[in-house]
């Protein structure tokens, strides 16, 4: 099958948004310009989670800019009214995907879109779920701030114990999925915080799809919207609220 005449997008790729105005055109040049290149249809969907600054006016120009000098495909964008969260952010992305891989990855653009070609041949291989992991032997990591390596360790094993069990790295933003995975697990999330992505892989391994964790280049960005103190307490309450709320699967 040629993917590039294929009617519906064989790669579907999610920019959760929020107050990304210094970082977003970067990445999206960057992210359009990759994809212009493959040899598959592909679809960009930006969700905008209320952002208070420039971010969806400067979207919608590198659309238009794009679409008129570059040749580049104008993308999707959803705006929710408020600031909900990433996970609610990603959850709409998802469901609005019409791809048959849906990806999603951060708007700092910390995974370079080309990482996605290590994670697409396990999915020929029969896997629902494939996540990029900068805690594998072979992951390449620019040396992140030794509060968020901690922070990012604990969580992880506390995961483990707690909720899943397998994966070394669940926070890593960039993880892609079969549509029909994408789909039924974004109906069921109920987690819109940073605790998202527990919650997915979750409901992954209890709806028995097959995951298959990847190590991938990851470099640091400045600008985190992540709060140590904050968000490490409300991440650490949602891995008992997964495991409550999902209780019946």
């Amino acid at each position: 099958m040629n993917r590039m005449n294929a009617e519906t997008p064989y790669l579907s790729v999610i920019i959760p948004a929020y107050n990304e105005q210094t970082r977003i055109a970067d990445s999206l040049y960057i992210i359009k310009e990759y994809l212009a290149k493959q040899s598959f249809r592909s679809e960009i969907i930006v969700v905008d989670d209320g952002s208070n600054d420039l971010t969806t006016e400067i979207v919608k120009f590198i659309d238009i800019y794009g679409k008129e000098q570059l040749e580049h495909d104008e993308g999707t964008l959803i705006e929710n009214q408020k600031n909900v969260g990433k996970g609610y952010s990603i959850a709409k992305g998802m469901l609005r995907a019409s791809g048959d891989i849906v990806l999603f990855l951060d708007a700092d653009h910390s995974t370079h879109i080309g990482q996605v070609e290590k994670l697409i041949p396990y999915f020929d291989l029969g896997f629902d779920v494939v996540i990029g992991s900068r805690n594998m032997k072979t992951s390449i990591v620019e040396k992140r701030p030794w509060y968020r390596e901690l922070m990012s360790q604990l969580f992880n094993l506390t995961a483990r114990l707690i909720s899943i069990d397998g994966i070394r790295d669940t926070q890593c933003g960039f993880k892609a999925y079969r549509r029909h995975a994408a789909h039924n697990i974004a109906k069921q999330q109920r987690i819109y915080g940073f605790g998202f992505d527990v919650e997915h892989l979750y409901i992954a391994q209890k709806s028995g799809f097959k995951i298959k964790e990847v190590a991938i280049e990851w470099k640091h960005s400045e600008g985190s919207k992540v709060d140590p103190i904050r968000d490490s307490l409300m991440m650490f309450v949602d891995l008992v609220r997964i495991r409550w709320i999902h209780r019946a699967l």
